[in-house]
């Protein structure tokens, strides 16, 4: 497809990767300079192989003229088509598009290097992922040790608190899990925003993203909640204080239980949303207590509280891990089935239960010397501190290795979970597939009159589909009909999420005819008729044709062209969810 543009006055100058040209790697972005300012509406997609481009969120360059879509993940090998869509100050669409090609890496001469010119280098996860991965485990480790200390001293050793390696404990703990928490919503902000980690450091101007996921709005809260530990974190006192305690306790574990939706949507499950829960906090008292023990109560020899508080974690501990385990195995049913050996998931969880067996047997043998070894002693020496401190380091060290896999394994998709923004919403009308060269299936809803979500699924052609719409006809003539232009190349699938819905502004029958060309030529048109009820709930809609489209973009008048988000899309039976765009048009009948 060569480049081009439906208009003269805004036209693609260039473009990276160029039109035409072979890459031996995918780029980590994709560039397009136009002759003209580009408003902050515009939008660019790709399509490769037929399915949608891993494309972040695009965004206008620094020049004005150019826009950039950073890419998620690796381009697949084979042809990519890039499309965009300018609005122009006359109120027309400068459309159009480029392709270039991404090369199998074995194929290619390695003497040959022009190939490689404009790229830079393969991206096989978003380039924050990996730090991404490290910070949450740091942030995973620090809290842990935060809340289990902050547990050991309420309910296990009061007499802790005024101790000078306690106060430095927690000022220590309290930082690490601050700064990695804070660092941890910058990049998903940047992940998820597609803008760079530069700009999502500076604090909420950057983070509206997160607002829109439960993963999101979880790392939000976890940095909030740790900030609210303040209150103990420098004044440890407030962990014996009655009045304040059970506050105190709460803003730690409430921090740790936030990571039990690392992976959540939001619509996530309940049962294993609990079972993670559970799990999260059982792994901070058991591995939080560890450390604290390590770093305060085993560094010296000390009287009866010692003694008393090494007793009671040692007998605690076991209930502890009993919960862990329980709730691990929960979860992991919940999350792998039986794919525990087929999925990657799976086998970094197998990984993972090694490390929590040995944890296991360790924290065994400490029990076993405890109950045995200190159960007369009323003193801890100096040997037996430093002997106990190294059974205890040892047993913690298994628990470093646990927790990086727990962060590794987020990032892998379990076998029975969802892949990331899967479809499951609940749509009220849901059409017969057509059938025949141009197989084509509806989905709307609440089908009422206001906004409505609706996804299209082709089928096929599987590729060389162009120009494919969607006219929603009205029942009467007083009222403006509404096409949407669907951005897929063949086989997949494109939703507008309900949030930027077409617009339905009259109860009755709706006539939707879904139009596109095929690689010979103009395909039959497909028609629906679907019944849109008035919606109670909400104030009745303006039908004056003349009378601005607020409920599209304040300010336009029908007819209009207003350019908003296509929320997600994906081949209907296979890979992941993709966000795109899409452009909505309002034409007076």
């Amino acid at each position: 497809m060569g480049a081009s543009a439906a208009h003269a006055e805004t036209t693609l100058v260039s473009s990276t990767p160029a039109d035409g040209e072979e890459v031996i790697a995918s780029p980590v972005q994709i560039v397009a300079v136009f002759s003209a300012a580009v408003p902050n509406n515009a939008f660019m997609q790709a399509v490769c192989n037929g399915q949608p481009a891993p494309i972040g969120v695009v965004t206008v360059g620094a020049d004005g003229v150019s826009l950039i879509a950073p890419l998620t993940a690796a381009l697949p090998i084979g042809t990519c088509n890039v499309s965009y869509s300018v609005p122009q100050a006359d109120g027309n669409v400068a459309t159009g598009g480029f392709s270039f090609e991404v090369l199998d890496p074995s194929s290619v001469d390695p003497g040959d290097t022009s190939a490689a010119d404009s790229t830079e280098g393969p991206v096989d996860v978003p380039p924050v992922s990996g730090p991404l991965g490290l910070f949450r485990m740091i942030a995973y480790a620090a809290l842990a040790a935060l809340f289990g200390g902050a547990a050991l001293i309420v309910w296990i050793w009061p007499e802790g608190f005024d101790d000078s390696a306690t106060h430095r404990y927690f000022k220590i703990t309290w930082s690490v899990a601050l700064l990695s928490s804070y660092v941890v919503v910058a990049l998903q902000a940047s992940l998820t925003s597609g803008k760079s980690v530069t700009q999502t450091l500076v604090p909420l101007i950057s983070w509206g993203e997160l607002f829109k996921e439960a993963s999101g709005l979880a790392v939000l809260a976890r940095l909030f909640l740790v900030m609210g530990c303040l209150i103990f974190a420098f004044h440890p006192d407030r962990l014996v204080d009655p009045q304040s305690k059970n506050l105190s306790l709460g803003l730690s574990g409430a921090a740790m239980a936030t990571f039990a939706f690392t992976r959540a949507s939001l619509d996530f499950s309940i049962l294993g949303t609990a079972a993670s829960l559970v799990h999260n906090l059982s792994i901070a008292l058991w591995f939080g207590g560890l450390i604290f023990l390590a770093q305060t109560v085993l560094i010296a020899p000390g009287g009866d509280d010692l003694m008393t508080a090494i007793r009671h974690f040692s007998r605690r501990s076991l209930l502890i891990i009993s919960v862990t385990v329980i709730s691990g195995v929960v979860h992991l049913y919940q999350l792998d089935g039986g794919a525990i050996l087929t999925s990657r998931h799976g086998r970094l969880v197998i990984l993972k239960v090694f490390g929590v067996v040995a944890m296991v047997y360790i924290g065994g043998a400490t029990r076993q010397f405890i109950s045995r070894g200190l159960a007369k002693k009323r003193q801890l020496d100096g040997r037996t501190a430093a002997k106990l401190r190294r059974f205890v380091l040892t047993e913690a060290a298994f628990g470093v290795f646990v927790l990086a896999l727990t962060s590794w394994s987020v990032a892998t998709l379990p076998d029975k979970a969802p892949p990331l923004g899967s479809d499951r919403t609940d749509y009220a009308f849901v059409s017969d597939r057509s059938g025949g060269g141009f197989d084509v299936q509806l989905h709307m809803t609440p089908a009422l009159v206001g906004r409505n979500a609706v996804r299209i699924d082709v089928y096929s052609p599987g590729s060389g589909l162009t120009d494919l719409t969607v006219q929603f006809n009205p029942p009467t003539n007083n009222v403006a009909s509404v096409t949407l232009n669907v951005p897929i190349d063949g086989a997949g699938s494109a939703k507008l999420p309900f949030s930027e819905g077409v617009p339905l502004n009259t109860p009755g029958l709706w006539t939707i005819i879904v139009t596109g060309n095929g690689p010979d030529g103009p395909l039959p048109s497909v028609t629906y008729t679907v019944s849109v009820l008035a919606n109670t709930s909400e104030a009745p809609v303006n039908e004056d044709v003349n009378a601005t489209t607020s409920t599209i973009a304040g300010g336009v008048s029908s007819p209009a062209t207003v350019v908003v988000p296509l929320g997600e899309t994906t081949v209907p039976s296979a890979s992941g969810v993709q966000p795109v765009t899409a452009t909505v048009v309002t034409t007076t009948p």
